[in-house]
């Protein structure tokens, strides 16, 4: 035994404890303090009556195994209770910050204190740069043994747009080839690129002290640490249900590497039914198969292909002498073409069976005439809003939910091309792209 040790090193306590505190280390991350700590209490078992010690010397060479399991006992002994790994919302910011393939299950569910329903689920696959693929399920079903309802595959770059929607039970397609101009901005602010990395903006946001640390679960064998925050449901939901107040969630994150694993995410909406919308099964940095995104349309199929074309304007107003009156229908308007500070957008759709181009403006009006109009609206709920276009043509209008200094309105009847509403209407024109 003498020879062992003196080979080995085995009479030498540091080395021994090194030894112990390396085995501890195939257990969750340990933080430097605890390692500290436990070398001072094996220390201390180290100078114990000499017979002790040597039954503990021999332990050790004996069985590494049971070596490992000591220094288990010794870290539940010293680590805090409720927090058996070190990963932090730094980390996880980290994590969301290196993101280039996704793919997760995803869930919404509505209730009111009558009933409590799923109304969407669905499987996304994100590759930035610019491909996503989105599987819609009939819900309450088994996601991995159902047929899809609708299978949606988008190819971006900077200015296009590919979409694809695929309606597998009545063999009928959809393709939308949208085009974006910007007055020679980089990126339109409607388009958006990575949408694996864009998923997890707002969480890049959110600071330490705006979330707290909720405990320790597994997700499919996978030990897992919660955070929990809140903040303001309009920033954070893209949701068709008018999100208000604030928005509770929940993020869970692998214990030692900060991967996201689960996201929950609660709000209201505005006609006060509870929303709860939930993210699971992700997967980060994974391979993607490229056929995942392939844009093709099965032969046979009913395909039905559209061509949208927006224009984000700067600097542009409506010409001198336009009319343009809005208000309640049949009464005095509330806003004339003086009220109006530039002209934002504007979006023509052609359908390829179609002749007649479907044509919207998304106009900007000054401050306080915006007010005034969004005054009489709330007021005045029952009345519809009218624009009268140049004397033109006289249609109904909104304001925008989400710039309340902003409303569209639909101008397809006067059977105008965008390049021709620019040339007419606007003070300037941006160069535009060929068809």
């Amino acid at each position: 035994m003498t020879e062992i040790d003196e080979r080995n090193d085995y009479g030498k306590p540091d080395n021994n404890l090194d030894r112990l505190i390396e085995l501890g280390e195939q257990l969750p991350r340990m933080p430097e303090d605890l390692k500290a700590r436990i070398r001072t209490r094996l220390a201390e078992v180290g100078q114990e009556p000499e017979k002790k010690n040597f039954l503990f010397r021999r332990w050790i060479i004996v069985s590494p195994l049971a070596a490992a399991v000591v220094v288990a006992s010794f870290l539940i002994f010293f680590w805090p209770a409720g927090t058996p790994g070190t990963v932090s919302w730094a980390d996880v910011q980290k994590k969301l910050e290196q993101v280039h393939t996704m793919a997760f299950k995803g869930y919404i569910e509505v209730s009111t204190t009558a009933e409590k329903q799923i109304i969407d689920c669905w499987k996304v696959y994100h590759m930035d740069p610019g491909l996503t693929r989105s599987e819609k399920y009939p819900p309450d079903t088994d996601l991995d043994e159902s047929k899809p309802k609708s299978i949606f595959i988008n190819k971006r770059e900077p200015g296009l747009s590919e979409n694809l929607t695929l309606y597998p039970n009545s063999n009928r397609a959809e393709w939308v080839t949208h085009i974006f101009r910007n007055n020679g901005k980089e990126i339109p602010s409607s388009q958006i690129i990575n949408l694996a990395s864009e998923n997890w903006k707002l969480m890049e946001r959110i600071t330490a002290d705006q979330t707290k640390r909720i405990g320790n679960r597994s997700f499919k064998g996978l030990p897992a640490v919660g955070f929990e925050f809140e903040a303001p449901a309009r920033e954070i939901v893209g949701y068709s249900g008018e999100p208000t107040g604030q928005a509770h969630g929940q993020l869970w994150v692998g214990r030692d590497d900060g991967v996201p694993l689960f996201a929950e995410l609660k709000f209201r909406n505005t006609i006060g039914q509870n929303v709860r919308i939930e993210t699971s099964d992700i997967k980060w940095n994974v391979p993607l198969e490229e056929g995942l995104f392939n844009i093709s349309v099965p032969t046979g199929w009913n395909l039905n292909r559209t061509r949208i074309e927006s224009a984000e304007y700067e600097d542009t107003r409506l010409v001198s002498g336009i009319i343009m009156q809005i208000g309640p229908d049949g009464r005095e308007p509330l806003v004339t073409a003086d009220d109006v500070a530039g002209v934002v957008g504007a979006e023509q759709t052609t359908d390829y069976d179609s002749n007649v181009p479907g044509m919207m403006i998304t106009i900007e009006l000054k401050p306080e005439s915006a007010k005034r109009l969004y005054d009489y609206g709330e007021e005045h709920p029952d009345q519809i809003m009218v624009v009268n276009f140049n004397g033109q043509i006289k249609v109904a209008t909104k304001m925008d939910v989400t710039h309340t200094t902003r409303l569209s309105f639909d101008i397809s009847l006067l059977g105008l091309s965008l390049a021709e509403l620019e040339t007419r209407y606007f003070t300037t024109s941006i160069e535009r792209n060929k068809p």
